[in-house]
């Protein structure tokens, strides 16, 4: 009865999505297209296709949870070379995020929205064997529409915070029976694994996080160097602000320009493409000496600040720079994914913000891989510290030993599905 209640809010909710699809597209102008597969609507030539394979469904909401997916799509695609892959995101910069494969056996579009009459051509267009959902996407319709046809769901490299765990409680009613309706909830950490119990979840196992087991692309190093020869980086120390959210690039800049630290360059890289401009225009208001990355020609002259502008060269980003501030933590955002950092042996700044990674945070810090600070004045004593080099060798030391202590997931969860294929 919940769930009938529940589509009667998602079909009220419907028309209103063009207009947010259209607004959207005034800054982005990738959600202006494919609307058919947000409302799941497939041409005659698609359902003929994909109904002679045989497919495994990936859901893979955004950029974090599609880079996650890499090794998986990896091995499965190595593992089982007569099944096509079909991988469905929730926004354009997942869809366009590189997963540094190509196989022609892929294919990537949109998961409709949660109607039920939605959710049910999609299923009865593609027909996986299986289907994946990535980190904490419960689509209550898609799960039941799944069940009722069959198909074995998983929830993989499963995670949920302690704040969306008290707003799933509230909503226990809807939460409960979907949980128990997925094959399994395969689980990153034991505190993770013990709120899906407590929300109703069913065959609860902890994998580990497949983050740990993404490598850079092969190219990482060659691009960093064309990169670092580009930005005209040399000896600099090089502070990386990665993934910053909104508001947070001009309190950063505000503490930084009072730090003065001698020989440091700032690189600010927005979590969001369409946020280029407006930081770009911040960085403007305070009259400091900046370049984009963008720029064509770069003047051999110095300067403080770096606005990368760019899309796909994060880990070229993490791999010229000495220490990472992690984005998402200096304000309530919950935190951008640190493992990136780590895995390229950049040591972590995270601010008091880090509930959407709690559990590798903790450890990053515990282990001394990264510092935590409450408040960016801490950033006068913290930068100096850090930027010696006997805490650089230590802190890096550090970045490598966590990587290889939790690497393995990808192995785990195909070893576990691998009955139902």
């Amino acid at each position: 009865m919940i769930r009938f209640f529940y589509s009667l809010l998602v079909y009220f909710l419907l028309p209103f999505t063009c207009f947010k699809l259209i607004y959207r597209g005034f800054r982005q102008p990738d959600y202006l297209k494919y609307w058919s597969e947000r409302y799941g609507f497939y041409s005659t030539s698609t359902k003929q296709i994909w109904s002679k394979r045989k497919i495994l469904w990936i859901h893979a909401v955004s950029v974090g949870e599609t880079k996650a997916a890499i090794p998986f799509i990896k091995l499965f695609l190595k593992k089982y070379p007569r099944h096509y892959l079909l991988i469905t995101h929730g926004t354009p910069t997942g869809r366009a995020t590189s997963i540094d494969v190509k196989d022609s056996r892929i294919n990537r579009i949109y998961l409709p929205f949660d109607t039920p009459d939605a959710t049910k051509r999609f299923l009865n267009t593609f027909k996986p064997e299986i289907g994946l959902l990535l980190e904490t996407e419960l689509w209550f319709n898609l799960i039941h529409q799944a069940f009722q046809k069959s198909i074995p769901l998983y929830l993989v490299n499963a995670r949920l915070s302690e704040k969306s765990f008290q707003l799933y409680k509230r909503i226990s009613l809807l939460v409960k029976p979907s949980l128990q309706e997925l094959k399994s909830v395969l689980a990153q950490t034991r505190s993770d694994a013990k709120r899906f119990v407590a929300l109703g979840a069913k065959n609860v196992e902890v994998m580990g996080n497949l983050k740990f087991d993404v490598l850079p692309p092969r190219d990482t190093y060659k691009q960093s160097a064309a990169l670092k020869k580009h930005l005209h980086l040399k000896h600099q120390f090089v502070l990386l602000i990665a993934s910053s959210r909104q508001d947070e690039e001009e309190i950063i800049l505000q503490r930084l320009l009072k730090v003065q630290y001698k020989n440091l360059v700032t690189i600010f890289v927005p979590r969001h493409p369409q946020r280029f401009k407006d930081v770009e225009l911040m960085l403007k208001k305070y009259r400091v000496s900046f370049i984009k990355r963008s720029d064509k020609k770069i003047k051999n002259k110095s300067y403080q600040f770096i606005l990368g502008d760019s899309m796909g060269e994060m880990y070229s980003y993490y791999n010229i720079a000495n220490i990472a501030l992690m984005g998402g933590t200096i304000l309530p955002y919950g935190g951008q994914n640190l493992i990136e950092s780590i895995a390229m042996g950049v040591p972590v700044i995270l601010g008091p913000h880090t509930y959407n990674f709690y559990d590798v945070s903790n450890e990053a810090i515990r282990i001394g891989a990264g510092l935590r600070i409450q408040t960016l004045d801490e950033l006068e004593k913290v930068l100096p510290h850090m930027l010696k080099p006997s805490s650089q060798l230590k802190m890096k030391k550090a970045c490598e030993e966590m990587m290889h202590a939790h690497q393995g997931a990808t192995l785990k969860i195909v070893n576990k599905i691998k009955s139902m294929i």
